[in-house]
């Protein structure tokens, strides 16, 4: 891993995402690019200086703005190595997120998950599934309180798709940098499920593609996949939850709709990592 970039909206409610960005970059051996999307306000007829002219100076200006809050809030400086910042202009906080990880060769996607405070920070809904169906990356959403502590506990649900040994492939790498251990849970109703063999073929597929014996691997009924989901991740205390998101029938699909949402966001604290399934 190489480029992590990082969405912000400059607030402060912001900051503790910022933090964690930062050293999960650090963890993760890669540079992080902190990224601001920028709306620029209708020019006046009366404004002499060309558009261009006018937008350079106003990026350079959001620029030096952006370096100074990571440095206030990292207490390091900017040194486009490890830390990286960039202003873009664009209407669209999703579609400037593409359009910079087209630029760059960007191995991960940070955002913010929304934030009761500001409206920059709604990163979720029609904004987060539009990114999740078109990021070239996995795409990691984490609360904009998150607490920056150590990731121990990886949580991955799957359905026993090939999909989710290709994604479980560059997950492990990323656990043995974080120094953590990864919990496999399936989760499905009694009426849904195949039986115990379904288990141990993915299993036996896993073994095959990864090296680690320290992977767990648990099985869970119930009529209500989603909420034991959350009460799972509490139980064995999740620091990261890991989601497989499928061309069909994903959890992200399910996640994203609206009602869905505001429950997670009132359960789960934890971030929440996607992979999608086209780009494994």
């Amino acid at each position: 891993m190489k480029t992590i970039l990082y969405a912000t909206d400059r607030s402060d409610h912001a900051v503790p995402a910022l933090k964690y960005a930062y050293h999960l970059s650090q963890k993760l051996n890669a540079s992080l690019l902190v990224l601001y999307i920028h709306e620029m306000e209708p020019l006046r007829v009366s404004v002499s200086r060309p558009a261009a002219q006018i937008e350079y100076h106003v990026i350079q200006e959001q620029t030096e703005i952006l370096s100074a809050y990571c440095t206030k809030h990292l207490g390091i400086t900017v040194d486009n190595k490890t830390l990286q910042v960039e202003v873009i202009h664009n209407d669209s906080v999703s579609n400037g997120i593409l359009e910079k990880t087209k630029d760059t060769a960007t191995d991960m996607i940070i955002i913010g998950r929304k934030d009761k405070h500001t409206d920059r920070g709604l990163f979720v809904g029609n904004i987060g599934k539009g990114l999740q169906e078109k990021v070239p990356c996995p795409l990691l959403i984490i609360p904009n309180n998150v607490e920056d502590k150590a990731i121990k506990t990886i949580l991955y649900a799957t359905d026993f798709m090939e999909a989710d040994i290709l994604a479980l492939k560059k997950l492990v790498p990323m656990a043995k940098l974080l120094g953590a251990k990864i919990h496999i849970v399936h989760i499905s109703t009694e009426k849904d499920y195949a039986g115990k063999e379904q288990m141990e073929w993915f299993k036996d597929m896993l073994r095959q593609e990864v090296d680690d014996s320290s992977i767990k691997f648990e099985l869970i009924f119930s009529d209500n996949i989603q909420d034991k989901l959350k009460v799972h991740a509490n139980t064995i205390g999740a620091d990261l939850l890991v989601l497989l998101e499928r061309e069909e029938k994903g959890f992200f699909q399910k996640i994203f709709h609206v009602s869905m949402v505001a429950k997670m966001e009132e359960h789960i604290s934890i971030p929440l990592l996607s992979f999608n399934e086209p780009n494994l």
